[in-house]
């Protein structure tokens, strides 16, 4: 009786990081919503020496470049900042969980600089020495603006996933964007109303290159920025493959196909001919999947879920 109601922690979820702080896998994600934390600190130690890293459009003109990428990490010590970047935590794990961390570090940086870019180059506000300046003038800084990016990644890819009281993630995102552009809207700050938006459309056009956003093939899919193999998986570490013409192919670890009866079908044989309790043809299969993958790609081509779909797999072979 004395454990009935002891109380633990469950165990962190493994994550493909960078490197490991104790039991913590660094991902992406995670390096960025720790130096979100660190500006809280360098708030209190250094006020100007932390506004040195927001993204103002006219300092930016005149020569501070480094504005154009550390934006997002200039978070002041506010308990809304903080929801902010415990939302960025959740969110930003959500997609790179899909596209790896390698990717999901690319897109984030693309989120930051490029829309920065663009609006510094095309906004033509005055110097601000007005209200009216200030407000017509691109500014940006928290890693809010991020969040909302992979928030409309994620209800694009997923639009029916449960969020709060079982809102569909879409009309969570919807709301969102339009809260944020009519804020934008009445104050007139239009530079910042394109930077927000080129950070979505940044957000989208990357993720969909990583194989999310499926529904959306309209979205141009570039070669050169896919990194890859997209995953073959409809669900991450499904054994259900999101097509049968994955397997048409031989498979060079498995036999030669064997003829089959009636309209052209044919048996596949091959080494999951085993005592029961072994992996079944279809686990064989997503394991031949999975290696011709790695095979490709290396080990990193593979997400976190398929890393352990990967080992659970292994694991069924070696005790059948």
């Amino acid at each position: 009786m004395s454990g009935r109601y002891a109380f633990s922690m469950p165990e962190p979820r493994q994550r493909d990081g960078w490197f490991r702080i104790g039991s913590l896998d660094m991902t992406t994600t995670n390096i960025v919503v720790g130096l979100g934390l660190l500006s809280m600190v360098l708030y209190a130690i250094d006020l100007e020496v932390f506004y040195q890293g927001a993204y103002f459009a006219p300092f930016v003109r005149q020569g501070e470049l480094w504005r154009l990428a550390t934006w997002p990490l200039v978070n002041a010590p506010d308990i809304w900042v903080l929801i902010g970047l415990v939302f960025f935590w959740w969110v930003g794990h959500q997609v790179e969980d899909q596209i790896g961390r390698k990717a999901q570090a690319v897109l984030l940086a693309a989120m930051t600089v490029l829309p920065a870019i663009i609006v510094t180059v095309i906004d033509a506000s005055r110097a601000p020495n007005s209200v009216e300046a200030l407000q017509s003038t691109a500014y940006a800084a928290s890693v809010s603006l991020l969040s909302l990016g992979l928030l409309c990644v994620f209800a694009l890819d997923r639009p029916s996933a449960p969020f709060f009281f079982g809102i569909p993630a879409w009309l969570i995102a919807a709301v969102f964007v339009a809260i944020e552009a009519l804020q934008l809207i009445g104050i007139r700050a239009w530079s910042q109303l394109l930077l927000g938006a080129l950070v979505i459309l940044i957000a989208c056009f990357g993720a969909a290159q990583r194989g999310m956003l499926g529904e959306f093939d309209w979205i141009p899919r570039l070669k050169a920025l896919s990194g890859g193999p997209v995953s073959p998986y409809g669900e991450v570490g499904s054994s259900r493959p999101t097509s049968t013409k994955r397997f048409g192919k031989g498979r060079s670890r498995g036999k030669p196909q064997a003829g089959g009866g009636s309209g052209g079908s044919t048996v596949v044989s091959g080494p999951w001919n085993m005592p029961t309790g072994g992996p079944t043809p279809l686990e064989q299969a997503e394991l031949d999947v999975l290696l011709d993958r790695i095979s490709a790609g290396g080990i990193d081509s593979l997400t976190p879920h398929e890393k352990e779909r990967l080992n659970a797999l292994s694991k069924r072979m070696r005790e059948s």
